[in-house]
Parts: structure tokens; C-alpha cells; sequence
């Protein structure tokens, strides 16, 4: 198996050329999760993925981006031992 080589670019350091790695994109889902934990309470977080997954809609594609988002919600808290605590915590 073919190993995938990082992208460089040259630059000069303390007056030495050298090749430097670009950093690799984050994946979106990364960002979010992200984003998710620097605005939101662990506690939030919980009982939001709690609430995606009481309803459901008509549209069958609607519903597993739904799920998705919910689990990714829930991967956020630690998983779903650690999200049913959160919400016991907060009354949920």
C-alpha cells in the first residue's frame, strides 16, 4: 500500500531553505464538533442530541441526517453512557 506524501513548499528559515509540510485541511465534521463544544455545556450538548433523536419527520433522508448530527452530538459528550448522565444531571 502506497503511503499518500504530504504537500511542501519551500521556505527560508534563519536564512536556510527548507521544505515545510501544508497542514492538512481539518474535516468538516472536525469543525463542527469543534465549534459545538466552544460555544455549547456539555450538559447542552446532551440533551440537544436527546431531543434530535425524540422526533422524527416524513423524509427518510431528513431523518438520518438527523441521526447523524445526533450522534455526532453525542460523540462530542463522550458517548452514550456519558450523555444519558448529562441529561440525568440537568433533569432531562
Amino acid at each position: 500500500m502506497k503511503q499518500k506524501r504530504s504537500k511542501t513548499y519551500e521556505a527560508t528559515i534563519r536564512g536556510r531553505k527548507t521544505r515545510v509540510t501544508v497542514p492538512e485541511d481539518p474535516e468538516p465534521k472536525d469543525i463542527l464538533a469543534g465549534a459545538v463544544r466552544d460555544k455549547l455545556s456539555p450538559h447542552a450538548v446532551a440533551a440537544i442530541a436527546s431531543l434530535l433523536r425524540a422526533g422524527s419527520t416524513k423524509s427518510d433522508d431528513v431523518n438520518r441526517q438527523i441521526q447523524w448530527f445526533a450522534d455526532l452530538l453525542t460523540d462530542v459528550v463522550g458517548g452514550g453512557d456519558q450523555q444519558n448522565r448529562l441529561c440525568e444531571e440537568v433533569g432531562f
